[in-house]
C-alpha cells in the first residue's frame, strides 16, 4: 500500500509543478513589439505656470510625432470639434500642421490629440491654449457733410442751446426751462 500511496503522491506532484509553469507563461513579445508614437515641437505656447501666455485667434501650429504613426488615424480636437489637418510625411517623423478654429476667440480651450502606432498601440496628449479675443475693430470714420453735421447739432446762441430742426418734444420742454431760468 505505501508504493500505491508514493505513486499517487508523484502524480500529483507533477500535475502541481506543470499547472503552475504553466500559468507563469505571459506573451510579452506583443509589448517588445509596439512602440507607442512620440510628439515633440508643439508650436503654441501652452496656457501653464506663471506667464499663462495666450495664443492669436486662428494661428496656424504645428507638432511632430514619430515615423512609426498611423497618419491615416490621427485625431485632433479643440472642445470635442475635430481640427481640419494636414500631415507631411518623410522617413523618420510626420509633421501635423493645423489652425485654430475661429469659434474659440477669447476662450481657454484644450487641444486633444490621440495618435495611433501602426501596430495598434496608441498616445494621448493634450495642450491647454488660451486664444486672445478678437482685435478691436475701429468704428468707420462719419463721412457727413458739414452742412448734414449742422441740421443735426443744436445751436448755442448766446447761452442758450436750441435744439436741431428735428426736435422731440423732450428737447423742446428742456428749452423751455432754461428760457424760464435764464434772466
Amino acid at each position: 500500500m505505501k508504493i500505491h500511496t508514493i505513486i499517487k503522491f508523484l502524480a500529483l506532484l507533477a500535475v502541481t509543478l506543470c499547472s503552475f509553469e504553466a500559468y507563469a507563461y505571459e506573451d510579452d513579445k506583443k509589448k517588445d513589439i509596439c512602440r507607442n508614437p512620440k510628439v515633440q515641437e508643439f508650436t503654441l505656447p501652452e496656457y501653464i505656470g506663471v506667464a499663462k501666455k495666450e495664443a492669436p485667434a486662428e494661428t496656424d501650429f504645428s507638432f511632430i510625432v514619430s515615423g512609426w504613426t498611423d497618419v491615416k488615424k490621427i485625431k485632433l480636437l479643440a472642445k470635442d470639434q475635430p481640427i481640419p489637418f494636414t500631415v507631411e510625411s518623410t522617413d523618420t517623423f510626420h509633421k501635423v500642421k493645423a489652425k485654430l478654429p475661429a469659434a474659440v476667440t477669447g476662450k481657454v480651450i484644450r487641444i486633444n490629440v490621440r495618435i495611433p502606432a501602426l501596430l495598434g498601440c496608441y498616445t494621448s496628449m493634450g495642450w491647454l491654449i488660451k486664444v486672445a479675443g478678437a482685435p478691436a475693430v475701429e468704428a468707420p470714420k462719419s463721412s457727413a457733410t458739414p452742412a448734414a453735421t449742422d441740421s443735426v447739432a443744436p445751436a448755442v446762441q448766446g447761452g442758450v442751446v436750441s435744439p436741431p430742426a428735428s426736435s422731440t418734444p423732450i428737447l423742446q420742454n428742456q428749452q423751455n426751462i432754461q428760457n424760464a431760468v435764464s434772466p
